[in-house]
């Protein structure tokens, strides 16, 4: 089945209040079912692909926080959906977990260079697969909120620069705690003004 597969209600995580997206790209069905089945005691939301090209539009579509992509797939293999994934600065940081039953050194080399983190052999270790879903799906969400304060921070400082030169009176206000954060210049103009 592709497309989404809803866990129970999101839960109030300290960093973002939404579930980490975990797509699962495989094109034998029951390989999918394992993994959801594995998966669906954690709070994650699954989203599932059948091949290399429907993976890539629900990546595109979701921006999940890691991806579960099996190697051998008939059309586009996941060599090929990896390095389409690092082609694209929209996703070129999702974490990509290659599942394979290759297990030489020629066919991890060829993942790496195609842009993989990490890999898993089949058949896998249920305990390390959530042990790994989890520490990778946390860290990247941690790379994003880090992301995310600093292009605000940022944005702020564009801001202020843009403020000092401005002549219009105003102020902003933080909610909590209640406190004011910035006057312009021209507030201070104005009330020394007789």
């Amino acid at each position: 089945m592709d497309g989404a597969r809803h866990q129970s209600e999101p839960s109030m995580l300290p960093i973002m209040k939404t579930l980490p997206i975990v797509c699962l790209v495989d094109d034998i069905a029951a390989n999918r079912e394992t993994l959801c089945e594995l998966l669906e005691t954690e709070d994650y939301r699954l989203v599932e692909a059948a091949n290399g090209p429907t993976a890539l539009q629900l990546a595109a579509e979701t921006a999940p926080d890691l991806i579960l992509l099996d190697v051998m797939m008939p059309g586009m293999d996941g060599y090929e959906v990896c390095r389409r994934l690092r082609a694209d600065p929209n996703l070129a940081e999702v974490p990509v977990i290659m599942i394979t039953a290759l297990d030489d050194q020629d066919s991890r080399l060829a993942g790496l260079e195609a842009g993989a983190d990490d890999f898993i052999s089949k058949p896998f270790n249920r305990a390390e697969l959530r042990a790994r879903v989890r520490t990778i799906t946390r860290l990247n969400r941690y790379r994003r909120l880090l992301e995310t304060q600093t292009r605000l921070r940022e944005s702020d400082e564009r801001f202020q620069k843009l403020a000092e030169h401005s002549d219009e009176v105003f102020w902003f206000v933080t909610k909590h705690p209640r406190r004011t954060s910035f006057l312009s210049p021209a507030v201070e103009q104005t009330w020394q003004q007789p």
